[in-house]
């Protein structure tokens, strides 16, 4: 007994040595097949519709058959296919193509799950119809009837043999397939386990209710717990009164994923006064149809480094802070002498002392940026509000650049209304962030190139973009321009920078509650844009988050 794979089962088939054992096992010979196809093929022929017409009203009677058979469509569908089955069943020539075929047939009715007990009431009540047929048909020869009884009796037993041998194999097939699976799944879910067990991070599932499911061992660690069942069962606020159910209200709101860094957190129920920091993410569990029944968060102990950071941080606005003193009395100095307030300077002398003072000034410049970055991310930059006149403060800083982009034959303009509402903004911040993006543009425009600043205004947003014709951005680095101390390699557009600049950008535009971004251009160039609440944000002094 041979078995062909195919994607959705496994189909028995039968070899012609398989198919004569059962004709002989059956005593199904030559001279049946004979009769069967020169004398009851008559009696098919003649009467199929009404075989398949009683066939139907019999399945039409009882609500377990009816079923499958839901419109008129499919059940004329199936008369059809079922008037063909009856045809050939007294044709002759029961070979292997015949077995192979009705075996095909057994295993639709696996596939539409019709199981045994329904088509062999089917065989029964064709034998109903067919033999008082042949009982009148040989009325008066006993031994032709004996003979014709015998081989339809053989015919029906080999073609019922056949859809119940395919359905059993289909079925077998079914549950080793079944157990496969569950074997399968089964190793997935101890190979998970054992992640989940020796994970480093804290994982703990919570139902909808914020009551706790399950939980790793970390997370048990975490909160200072004595084992798992100090904690399934029980409501997160118990297991870790630190932990605020309102942090995840979010994830089970909106059925998004959730993910936070360096937070102060206090799991620990033991010394519930201190905080450590973690890196924690959430995520929903849905059930099939999409419904957040849940979620499970994952929690990182992340103190040590963000301790770390904290202490490098410090370091470095501790020795800015020193720096700018020395830096800025250098710089005067060196004014005081360009003056000629220390007496005449040769000429020989002025071209040096330029070049200190310009070098001293972008070190200054460096160091009160290192400065504002450290405010910023400290949380005690603060923002003065006033009323800007951005048409103003774009222009001004156009005619400042102007110079600078001549010498550089590279053409700058100012395409903005005639009158603009004014914006409620930091005004020193603001400028800051137009006159960078400026000159990020004049450094990467070469000469014959343009730059163009834009200002617009809806009813409650001001944008303002920076439009340059000179080298693009590639789009796989544009998601990390806004980043701290990111800088492309020598290829790239920003590699001679300090990789502060766009960072400081995007600190004070979202310091006001708006957004800045790069935008996607069509051929060569780059165009930043920022866009502001033109009311300012709700408070008039705004700290920086």
């Amino acid at each position: 007994m041979g078995k062909e794979q195919s994607n959705k089962a496994v189909a028995l088939t039968l070899t012609s040595e398989e198919v004569e054992l059962r004709k002989r096992w059956l005593e199904f010979s030559a001279s049946d097949e004979e009769l069967i196809e020169l004398e009851l093929d008559v009696l098919v022929a003649d009467h199929i519709d009404e075989l398949i017409e009683s066939m139907y009203a019999h399945f039409l009677t009882f609500e377990e058959t009816r079923s499958y058979f839901p419109n008129e469509q499919i059940l004329k569908r199936a008369q059809a296919a079922q008037k063909d089955y009856f045809i050939r069943l007294t044709k002759g020539t029961y070979d292997t193509d015949y077995a192979n075929d009705r075996l095909r047939v057994g295993a639709t009715h696996h596939r539409i799950d019709l199981d045994p007990k329904w088509y062999i009431g089917a065989y029964n009540r064709v034998l109903a119809w067919f033999l008082p047929k042949v009982i009148d048909k040989y009325s008066g020869d006993k031994e032709k009837l004996g003979r014709a009884v015998s081989a339809l009796m053989k015919v029906v037993f080999f073609d019922m043999g056949l859809a119940i041998d395919c359905y059993i194999s289909a079925k077998e097939t079914a549950l080793r397939q079944h157990t496969d699976a569950i074997r399968e799944l089964e190793t997935e879910r101890r190979v998970t386990k054992s992640i989940l067990e020796n994970s480093p991070v804290g994982i703990i599932s919570l139902d909808k209710d914020m009551v706790c499911l399950e939980c790793n061992d970390k997370f048990i660690e975490l909160v200072d717990g004595e084992n798992r069942a100090d904690i399934v069962t029980k409501q997160i606020s118990d297991v870790a009164p630190g932990l605020k159910p309102a942090l995840f209200k979010e994830v089970l709101s909106s059925g998004q994923f959730s993910k936070h860094s360096g937070v102060a957190l206090k799991l620990s129920r033991k010394n519930e006064t201190e905080s450590n920091y973690f890196d924690w993410l959430a995520w929903p569990i849905k059930d099939n149809d999409g419904k957040v029944t849940g979620l499970v968060a994952m929690f990182t102990n992340t103190t040590a480094n963000v301790l770390l950071q904290q202490q490098r941080e410090d370091f470095v606005a501790t020795l800015t802070h020193d720096l700018k003193t020395p830096v800025s009395a250098t710089t005067r100095a060196v004014r005081f002498l360009l003056d000629g307030d220390f007496g005449p300077v040769p000429e020989t002398q002025v071209e040096v002392l330029e070049t200190i003072l310009q070098s001293n000034t972008a070190l200054y410049s460096l160091v009160q940026t290192l400065l504002d970055v450290y405010r910023f991310d400290s949380g005690v930059k603060e923002f003065h509000m006033v009323s800007c006149d951005m048409v103003g403060l774009i222009t001004r800083i156009i005619s400042e650049i102007m110079p600078l982009a001549r010498e550089k034959g590279v053409t700058i303009q100012a395409s903005v209304p005639q009158s603009a509402a004014e914006v409620i903004c930091d005004q020193d911040e603001i400028r800051r962030v137009v006159q960078n993006l400026i000159d990020n543009s004049l450094k990467f425009t070469p000469g014959g190139g343009s730059i163009t600043v834009t200002l617009s205004q809806l009813e409650t947003l001001t944008t303002v973009s920076v439009t340059d014709s000179g080298k693009g951005i590639p789009e796989e680095n544009r998601p990390k321009l806004f980043q701290r101390f990111w800088q492309a390699g020598s290829t790239g557009r920003y590699y001679a920078s300090t990789g502060l600049g766009l960072y400081l950008c995007r600190r004070i535009v979202e310091g006001h509650g708006g957004k800045i971004w790069c935008k996607d251009t069509q051929g060569p160039g780059t165009t930043f844009c920022f866009e502001l609440l033109t009311k300012g944000p709700d408070t008039a002094i705004v700290a920086a988050t």
